[in-house]
């Protein structure tokens, strides 16, 4: 029998520090509570939300109804070697290189190294999990430096780091159903796509991952993961935000709209959105793609500035820009 909390504010639990009250909140520090805690809410019929370092959220000022879990749960297992005719897959990233973001000089090909299965759970730190496995002698994972949020939420959402997607380096998971059924998959299960997986819309709950990393060049994979962490801190706000709030735009749409780059914070730049402001949240001068917190925000402030700047792209670009940001609650 699990103990719920009620009523909690989940400011404190999003880096948006933005949002109304969880109904009901859970804290998970093990795979064994995670799992008891979605039985739980299955079997009473709450609604499951489920948030790790609560990156890429903003939460309704109305709140969320049912359960939230905190995922904490974060156990790391070296285990055994994967055949090297284990196919990698190489996905397009829509990197945008140019005013925001460099990286082309931050690449090594370890695929000619021997390759390992690391077993995480999906609560662990993503930055935690970097250092753990470089610290171990083992790369591929450091392409993703300086994203904020938990190994649950890095696949949920495919991150990107540079010209790398978390998806093809996953070789199973564990999955429980919404019947409370375990499962492991495979990586096809996911159906990635850019900023997306089926999780995003099916009621299943991810509880660990395998991960296909290499024993590769331990410095060269340090020197990547602190180059990376660096450039990121160099345009990304101090006032709190939620990272990117729009997906990058597709080559097709690129192209038609003459943008030398994919990146929607240039087309955000272009728009003159730049130090735009409602209530509290205001568009950041440095990278037009975030939208920070001055520190009394409403999640109306930011849907609304979201709403505007949709709004004139459709005008001016004919373009449908894609929120990256997960809206939690109600609206």
């Amino acid at each position: 029998m699990i103990t719920l909390e009620k009523k909690v504010s989940l400011k404190n639990y999003t880096t948006y520090k933005i949002g109304g009250e969880a109904e009901y909140f859970y804290q998970a520090n093990t795979k064994t509570e995670l799992i008891s805690a979605i039985q739980f809410a299955l079997k009473e019929e709450l609604e499951i939300n489920i948030i790790g370092g609560g990156s890429n959220v903003l939460v309704s000022d109305k709140g969320v109804k049912g359960l939230t879990i905190r995922n904490m749960a974060k156990d790391i297992n070296i285990t055994d070697k994967v055949p090297n005719d284990f196919d990698i897959k190489k996905s397009f990233a829509r990197y945008s290189q140019g005013e925001y973001m460099k990286f082309s000089d931050l690449e090594d090909d370890e695929t000619k190294y021997e390759r390992v299965l690391v077993e995480v759970q999906s609560g662990v730190n993503l930055t935690f999990f970097i250092n753990q496995m470089i610290n171990s002698g083992l790369t591929g994972i450091q392409y993703f430096s300086g994203i904020p949020g938990t190994i649950g939420g890095a696949v949920f959402n495919n991150i990107h780091g540079g010209t790398r997607i978390i998806g093809d380096l996953i070789y199973s998971a564990e999955v429980m159903d919404n019947e409370g059924k375990i499962t492991e998959v495979n990586p096809d299960f996911f159906r990635f796509g850019y900023d997306e997986s089926i999780l995003h819309t099916n009621k299943y709950f991810l509880l660990s991952v395998k991960f296909v990393l290499f024993k590769g060049d331990q410095n060269i994979a340090k020197k990547i993961a602190l180059e990376w962490t660096k450039r990121k801190k160099a345009i990304q706000p101090i006032l709190p935000s939620a990272g990117s709030v729009f997906k990058n735009i597709t080559e097709e749409e690129r192209i038609a709209v003459g943008a030398p780059v994919n990146s929607s914070g240039w087309l955000i730049d272009q728009m003159g959105f730049k130090g735009f402001t409602i209530g509290g949240a205001k568009v950041y001068e440095k990278h037009a793609n975030f939208i920070v917190n001055m520190g009394f925000a409403k999640q109306a402030d930011v849907s609304a500035i979201i709403e505007k700047i949709q709004e004139k792209a459709l005008d001016k670009y004919k373009l449908e820009l894609i929120p990256e940001i997960i809206f939690k609650g109600e609206k």
